[in-house]
């Protein structure tokens, strides 16, 4: 017993120091491997960055060379002179900018050039002139007081050839070169140099930096000059606190300066990896030499060696995610009588495959929900956009559809329930429209909900326009029954517009125009009401789009000009008033009626531009009136309904009167009920501004069809003009004698002048004497009439 307590003693003894002599020499063995295959992985890692860099870069570059091109074929050049063009971009840029995400964008044939945004004209110089001469589109990175994707695509342009350069941010692309290859990134300025008293990595200043707040620590920790050199050579390893991170720099070539990035990977899991399989190695070698002297030992063996092919083939298994398989392959847990490491790490190799498998399904639901949230409308239900153009561009490859309708719905009064009930309300209105949509839907018909208040029915293989039609009725009768909402029954209708083609033929961007526009139509029909789209309806929206694009260069053309009509008094025929009105002689689409020119201009940002020309031709006109004479004669000025919302026309004609010497008091602004109406408070507040300015006020087409009489006491005015619509038969129409009787009775109660429109006959204006309007206007005294007419006219007046 004592030999064998001897032999035991020694052989233990050798067993340790066999152990020790063997842990010394694995862990040497795989320290010099680890660092070895640490430099190995650092520089695979810079290598793989730059690849993906590059290949990023490069991806960015031929989309900016696409968005070019886009922008060219869009926007139809060949039509247009080079101020058209300057004009076209400059009124559409806000879209283009915001479409393409650009910062800015010129328009060049190195003799002339429209720039918009802050472009860079000088740096870009060689890549605009390399682009006409090679006719080829030049890409690159450019680097100014910042870095930016350049790109210039040549243009064939009146005979010469242009080209088209676009700039937009870095920022986007490396954010997404940030998640693709997973490592912080910075651009660094390429006009700053580092700071010379500051040892940490914000020396370095950069134009954007991801994961600021994450490695705030590591860009604090401070470095020595050795480290800073071998930074800006190979890289360097970086630890603070708990956190390694690998920094280096990669220089990219840019047009002018090159770019210069900064990475900086998080390593702190790789080397905890590393250093878990080293201990694994380790006491896979002291097991191994240890047990292998001992031959006795050898059934001890066994179990670590079986327990370690069971995590090889599990590990095999968990790569191939047969999380479960893996599990079988371990077999069942039970409770070792002496626990060893390896039995520690057959727990983490269990709790890895649990956690490992609960993350495999939360990814998997992730991407469930954002494959709903891009197809399925998280309000209604219903199909998104995305959905509508993808069912409508497969539809040209199914050989079954033969046709398409799109009907193109806009709901009627939604707005107001988001403004006076909340948005909780109307997402719930939008829930219940969803529902009863979801009625039509059959195997030809789906439903989608592509914005706002806006939804989309496609009908495929319909047999006939009637059916479109039966279709339309039923979609109007879906909205005849009110709905309920926080016990409020609420009557909402929608405007539809119906486009249609043949399966073959589907564009699916103009066909939802199309709808749209025809959509727009049933709005102006009014509403509740669905309307075919036809030619007519294209070659409107084109001429609102002429009228639109072309109003800037009617005014440098002197298409446009202002006539003048006459208003007497009704006793002794003396002019007191000139109404100002304007008229657009254009050269394609000849006279535009000014309810039509002034809809379209009031859509766009010109309206005040309008009106500050109109006030100078009244004011040079008045300037003409004083010096004949007749300085006591009012000019009235038309406002429009965008006018009253903001101050700019009632500053825009102050500041005029003043710098031209003339008084307030010769200018009456008339403003219609229509836009009383519609923002009456608003309205309010602008008269007794232009009042308090001195200005005089007037309300037209008064008995228009919104009559209402507590607004003539609710703001100061000068002046009412009865509608023309009241006095079209006033020398036959006794009921209309009653009616402008009652109403000169009332103002004239009220100390108001009222004047008269649409005198045509003696007899018109002898009536309108008698019933008591103060004064008269229209063609019996004078049509409206230019300057020259002006002026012969007043001089037979005088010699009257």
């Amino acid at each position: 017993m004592n030999i064998l307590h001897g032999l035991l003693s020694k052989m233990l003894l050798l067993v340790v120091i066999v152990a020790v002599m063997s842990l010394a020499a694995s862990y040497t063995f795989v320290s010099i491997q680890q660092n070895k295959n640490l430099e190995s992985n650092l520089d695979e890692l810079k290598r793989a960055h730059l690849e993906t860099s590059y290949l990023l870069f490069n991806n960015q570059m031929n989309e900016q060379i696409l968005s070019g091109e886009e922008v060219i074929l869009l926007s139809a050049l060949t039509d247009k002179s080079p101020e058209q063009v300057n004009a076209f971009f400059k009124d559409i840029w806000p879209r283009i900018q915001l479409s393409f995400s650009l910062s800015s964008m010129s328009f060049s044939n190195g003799k002339q050039r429209f720039s918009f945004g802050q472009f860079p004209e000088s740096e870009m110089s060689n890549m605009q002139m390399m682009a006409r001469n090679n006719l080829r589109a030049q890409s690159g990175i450019l680097c100014h007081f910042m870095c930016e994707l350049a790109a210039s695509v040549p243009v064939k342009f009146q005979g010469e050839t242009w080209s088209l350069s676009l700039l937009s941010s870095l920022d986007p692309t490396i954010i997404l070169l940030n998640q693709v290859v997973g490592s912080d990134i910075g651009i660094l300025s390429p006009f700053d140099k580092p700071s010379r008293d500051n040892n940490t990595l914000t020396r370095y200043i950069s134009e954007v930096m991801t994961g600021v707040e994450k490695n705030s620590k590591i860009r604090e920790a401070v470095l020595s000059e050795d480290e800073i050199k071998r930074l800006e050579s190979d890289g360097l390893l970086i630890r603070a606190e708990e956190m390694e991170y690998y920094v280096w720099f990669q220089k990219f070539s840019g047009v002018g300066q090159d770019m210069t990035l900064m990475f900086m990977r998080d390593i702190s899991g790789n080397l905890l990896a590393q250093q878990r399989a080293q201990t694994e190695q380790v006491i896979v070698i002291f097991v191994t030499l240890t047990f292998g002297i001992l031959l006795f030992l050898i059934l001890f063996s066994i179990i670590p060696i079986s327990k370690i092919n069971q995590l090889k083939r599990a590990i095999k298994l968990i790569g191939a995610k047969e999380y479960n398989i893996a599990r079988y392959r371990l077999g069942k847990r039970g409770r070792a009588l002496l626990p060893d490491e390896l039995d520690d790490l057959e727990d983490e190799f269990r709790h890895a495959i649990d956690v490992l498998e609960s993350y495999e399904q939360e990814l998997s639901n992730s991407q469930k929900r954002l494959v709903r949230q891009a197809t399925i409308d998280s309000i209604t239900g219903l199909f998104t956009r995305n959905v509508l153009i993808e069912d409508l561009a497969n539809m040209n490859r199914e050989e079954h559809i033969t046709n398409v309708a799109i009907f193109f719905l806009d709901l009627d009064g939604f707005k107001p329930v988001n403004d006076n009930l909340g948005h909780e309300a109307g997402d719930i209105m939008l829930k219940k429209i969803g529902y009863r949509l979801k009625g039509v839907v059959n195997k030809f018909i789906r439903v989608y909900r592509i914005g706002g208040d806006e939804f989309v029915i496609c009908y495929s293989n319909y047999s006939s326009e009637k059916a479109l039609e039966s279709m339309a009725d039923a979609v109007v009768e879906l909205f005849s029954a009110p709905f309920h909402i926080y016990d409020t029954s609420i009557a909402i209708s929608a405007s539809i517009g119906i486009a249609f083609q043949e399966a073959r033929a589907i564009e699916p961007d103009r066909l939802l125009r199309y709808a749209d526009i025809a959509m727009y139509q049933a709005k102006e029909d009014g509403k509740n009401c669905y309307t075919f789209f036809n030619e007519q309806m294209r070659k409107s929206v084109q001429r609102r789009f002429t009228i639109k694009n072309d109003f800037v260069t009617a005014l440098a053309d002197d298409q446009l000009s202002v006539v003048f009509q006459p208003v007497v008094s009704a006793n002794t025929r003396e002019v007191i008033k000139l109404e100002a009105l304007c008229r657009w002689h254009h050269p394609d689409l000849g006279h535009i009626p000014p309810p039509i020119f002034i809809d379209v201009i009031e859509e766009s940002e010109n309206m005040n531009t309008l009106f500050e020309w109109i006030v100078g031709n009244v004011l040079n006109e008045l300037e003409y009136l004083d010096s004949v004479g007749l300085d006591n004669v009012i000019i009235s000025v038309n406002l429009s309904p965008s006018q009253l919302v903001n101050d700019t026309a009632l500053s825009i004609l102050s500041s005029m009167c003043k710098e031209r010497g003339i008084e307030a008091s010769r200018i009456e602004l008339e403003l219609t009920e229509t836009s009383l109406i519609t923002s009456f408070e608003q309205a309010k507040t602008w008269i007794e501004q232009a009042t308090g300015n001195g200005f005089k006020i007037a309300i037209d087409d008064f008995g228009a069809g919104y009559s209402s009489l507590s607004y003539l006491t609710a703001f100061p005015y000068d002046t009412v003009k009865l509608d023309r619509s009241l006095l079209n038969n006033i020398d036959i129409d006794k009921r209309q004698q009653r009616i402008v009787g009652s109403l000169t009775q009332m103002l004239h109660g009220l100390s108001v002048p009222i004047v008269a429109e649409g005198a045509e006959t003696e007899e018109h204006f002898e009536q309108l004497r008698i019933l008591g309007c103060d004064y008269i206007q229209g063609y019996l005294i004078s049509r409206p009439i230019g300057h020259d007419d002006l002026v012969v006219f007043l001089n037979n007046q005088t010699t009257k």
